[in-house]
């Protein structure tokens, strides 16, 4: 009677060392567990690199959606303080339209003159911060004022 109580724990025993191990195996045999959340491009305060500032906002819905949240995100700037805007002129976005492997973004600003000097950074800030966010093969069109931008 003994050796079959005995029998039974370690039964017990090797069941749950079974399963802490498959857990564990489970857990470091994956590359990571995947972001869910946004990762947003600022230039850095004092250069115009990029670095990335992660937000635990996950985007859902279509492509469309998960594009407009993001950019909205990016026009709200960054939270850090060693980050700067990608934008330091009025500007909105109009509408997100996806199709054919591609993102269509069209902004509006009333003042184009004084974003113009910004803009390199900031198509870059909004590819990288799309690609980042939201996997997938795509191409990024940005438009200004309904006109494609270069």
């Amino acid at each position: 009677m003994g050796d079959t109580k005995n029998q039974k724990h370690r039964e017990r025993y090797i069941i749950a060392a079974l399963i802490i191990a498959g857990i564990a195996f489970v857990l470091l045999s994956r590359p990571g567990l995947q972001y869910s959340g946004m990762k947003l491009y600022f230039p850095k305060r004092d250069s115009q690199t990029l670095a990335v500032e992660r937000r635990a906002i996950a985007p859902i819905g279509s492509l469309e959606e998960k594009a407009t949240e993001v950019v909205h995100e990016l026009l709200l700037g960054p939270i850090s303080r060693n980050m700067q805007p990608i934008v330091h002129s009025d500007i909105v976005l109009e509408r997100v339209v996806s199709g054919n492997n591609a993102i269509f973004l069209d902004f509006s600003s009333e003042d184009i003159a004084s974003f113009s000097p910004e803009y390199s950074a900031f198509k870059r800030a909004i590819d990288e911060s799309l690609r980042a966010t939201i996997p997938g093969s795509y191409r990024v069109y940005l438009y200004i004022n309904s006109i494609p931008s270069r």
